[in-house]
């Protein structure tokens, strides 16, 4: 039986801690959203669902390049003040009925590929009823696959989180794969996070 998997990328945050729009910071000649986008359409998920906050024009000339691809369907959310989990309910209500997971997907890792994406749906087709999560150097990060058992947990989520708590009251739900050697998991939230992550962009 062949498993829908559809992801969610959460993309409207504020990007307070960054002090600018974080998603439009060129990395390796490309902004990160439009790295992860990128690595989401390259992948085996059924479609991508991209939420994002009110948009800008800088926004919509990163994104235009992706107007005609049928496999990504984008959301605003009008209020991303509310937190991660208002995006992830945004995301959630345009969900296919038949999908059978869903991958939970932060817009702020700009070196995910779609060599992660695919280990982890490959490794969710064996296990439909599990939280498949990776693991880099014993630490489990995202992107993360839920369940479509979990789906009305996710939808109880309320703040800054995007599944964390559903995570981590299903211990016994978890399956981690290691990573070590496959991906990059920084993420990017502050100038100090970018100063680490690309040291010559501290100039710009």
């Amino acid at each position: 039986m062949a498993h829908v998997v559809e992801g969610i990328i959460l993309a409207a945050g504020l990007s307070s801690r960054m002090g600018r729009p974080k998603l439009l910071i060129e990395i390796d000649g490309a902004s990160m959203l439009v790295r992860v986008l990128r690595a989401a359409l390259a992948s085996r998920l059924s479609r991508v669902i991209l939420v994002t906050g009110q948009s800008c024009e800088m926004q919509e000339d990163e994104l235009a390049q992706f107007v005609q691809c049928p496999r990504l369907l984008r959301i605003v959310n009008p209020n991303p003040a509310l937190g991660m989990a208002s995006s992830l309910k945004a995301g959630m209500s345009a969900l296919l009925s038949d999908a059978s997971g869903v991958m939970v997907i932060l817009a702020d890792q700009p070196r995910l590929t779609s060599r992660v994406v695919d280990r982890l749906i490959e490794v969710f087709h064996g296990n439909p009823d599990k939280i498949v999560a990776p693991a880099v150097r014993g630490r489990r990060t995202t992107p993360v696959i839920f369940p479509a058992q979990l789906f009305p947990l996710l939808l109880e989520e309320t703040g800054d989180v995007g599944g964390r708590n559903v995570v981590n009251n299903n211990p016994d739900k978890v399956v981690q794969i290691c990573m070590d050697l496959w991906y990059d998991d920084t993420d990017v939230d502050t100038p100090d996070d970018l100063q680490r992550f690309l040291p010559e962009t501290t100039n710009e």
